[in-house]
């Protein structure tokens, strides 16, 4: 067993962080703009001084500092092949890193005694690897701590009277995701207060993977206070809470990682009879924006840019919905991110918001998978929840650009992304990992077949949707496993 490696905690830049946070929400169009603004000064210093990798791309001539626009934008895949060379501390590697996440014991474990590092899923062809130094972290924790719960506070957070909280956690696991180091990370702080447990809440990680059966009786018997997962997964479990197999008493559901609809909101509100808070993040930075008690998410501006974009990633105006955007993380220095391109499409809101917070409103696009539901021998329907079957063959194929077509009750057919190397093998690896899946399910008698027609796409944005039923009348393509 290795040693355990918790990471340092620096009370001074975490109670710092906090009070300007705090100051931000306050005044966001005066002290938040020039925390900004500083804060993306001493970015650019560090990302073209002090990374060989952006020292490479610096745009002009001369001792000052390009301006943000001019910086060229950057995709995931670029950063990933010039690992080495991209982060300002020249003691992070690539062959580092790799080592210390084949270990599954370092989750939420310290790298090189200062970093936490996550992976994000594959889901633009390309998992990333992300390196968070203490800012950043202190930063994730001023923005839960003072945002999470649907706006700026007004004060700043004190421990409330009648219990802690007890949090269920459910998420991908079985990897270094965002999440689930995160929490892991956490829990690592809360073994310091081991003598004084009235002060931390109880905290506990379930797994999205398995049968939902499974995990509403683990959820039942842990008994949060509040949930905390994906959209498809609280609806799920807020159908199993309206049918009666599932009885708990919940406060607050926090949902983020897809895109939340109308209808699942209200189910899942109605169901567990509690207020429902939906948040936008990514493994590139976790708390992007916090949704106000309007059901309207607002940008955390004085922490990061996001620069909406058309597909030649040219700036469209406040308004009109972008096809992808481009975000500037202003916590992290020591992995810089300029102008990095995530694939969500999303609009900025004219008009200010009925809240009255001055953070701009924004209206996101993002995941939109679909929940399957198979069939059983007994012809009874499971279902499978969209993160779980593509956490399911990314982790067991290493593959990332596909897409999982349900054609019927009891048949799935995989497409592959054309350029996918050796689409034969990917698909062999593919199918004995559903295969495993769908056992642990109850479902080894589900067909999965090999698709040569490319993958369906959004016909509005164009975007890959991984996991997918088939529209319209269903017909015979593919190959069948043998």
């Amino acid at each position: 067993m290795p040693t355990r490696a918790p990471l340092p905690m620096n009370p001074w830049l975490w109670s710092r962080t906090l009070g300007e946070t705090h100051a931000a929400g306050l005044d966001p169009l005066g002290t938040g703009v020039r925390q900004r603004d500083a804060r993306l000064a001493a970015l650019l210093a560090a990302a073209f001084n002090e990374s060989p990798f952006y020292r490479q791309r610096r745009p002009g001539r001369g001792t000052a500092l390009p301006r943000l626009d001019q910086v060229a934008p950057v995709e995931k895949a670029e950063l990933m092949q010039h690992f080495d060379d991209w982060a300002t501390d020249r003691q992070i590697s690539r062959a580092g890193v790799d080592a210390f996440l084949r270990e599954p014991a370092h989750l939420g474990d310290a790298y090189l005694g200062r970093y936490l590092v996550w992976t994000s899923s594959g889901t633009t062809g390309e998992p990333g690897i992300f390196v968070q130094d203490e800012q950043s972290l202190a930063a994730f924790d001023a923005l839960d701590a003072l945002r999470l719960h649907g706006g700026p506070a007004t004060t700043l957070p004190w421990p409330a009277w009648g219990g802690l909280p007890r949090y269920a956690f459910v998420a991908a696991t079985g990897g270094h995701f965002a999440g689930v180091a995160s929490i892991a990370r956490l829990q690592r702080m809360a073994d310091a207060f081991a003598l004084m447990p009235w002060l931390v809440p109880k905290v506990q990680t379930f797994s999205v993977q398995q049968p939902l059966a499974e995990l509403a009786l683990q959820l039942q018997a842990f008994g949060p206070t509040v949930l905390i997962t994906y959209p498809s997964c609280a609806d799920a479990l807020a159908q199993a809470q309206a049918e009666g197999a599932l009885q708990l008493a919940l406060s607050e559901v926090w949902l983020g990682g897809e895109q939340l609809s109308a209808e699942q909101r209200t189910r899942i509100r109605t169901a567990f009879g509690c207020r429902v808070h939906n948040n936008y993040g990514s493994s590139e930075f976790y708390a992007m924006a916090w949704e106000c008690a309007e059901g309207c998410l607002h940008l955390n501006h004085d922490w990061l840019i996001l620069e909406p974009v058309d597909r030649q990633l040219h700036a469209v105006p406040p308004g009109e919905v972008s096809h992808s955007v481009l975000l500037t993380n202003l916590a992290n220095r020591t992995q810089p991110l300029l102008r990095y391109r995530l694939s969500d499409s999303l609009r900025f809101l004219p008009g200010g918001c009925a809240c009255g917070s001055r953070f701009p409103a924004i209206e996101v696009q993002g995941r939109a998978d679909h929940t399957l539901v198979l069939h059983d021998a007994q012809h009874r329907e499971v279902k499978l929840l969209p993160l779980a079957l593509a956490t399911a063959i990314e982790e067991g194929a290493q593959v990332t650009r596909f897409q999982l077509l349900c054609t019927a009750p009891d048949r799935l057919e995989l497409r592959f992304e054309a350029g996918q190397p050796d689409p034969d093998a990917a698909f062999g690896r593919a199918r004995a990992a559903l295969h495993t899946f769908l056992a642990g399910h109850g479902l080894p008698g589900v067909r999965v077949v090999q698709g040569h027609a490319p993958p369906l796409r959004s016909g509005r944005s164009g975007k890959l949707h991984r996991v997918l039923l088939q529209p319209g009348p269903t017909r015979r393509r593919g190959r069948a496993a043998p």
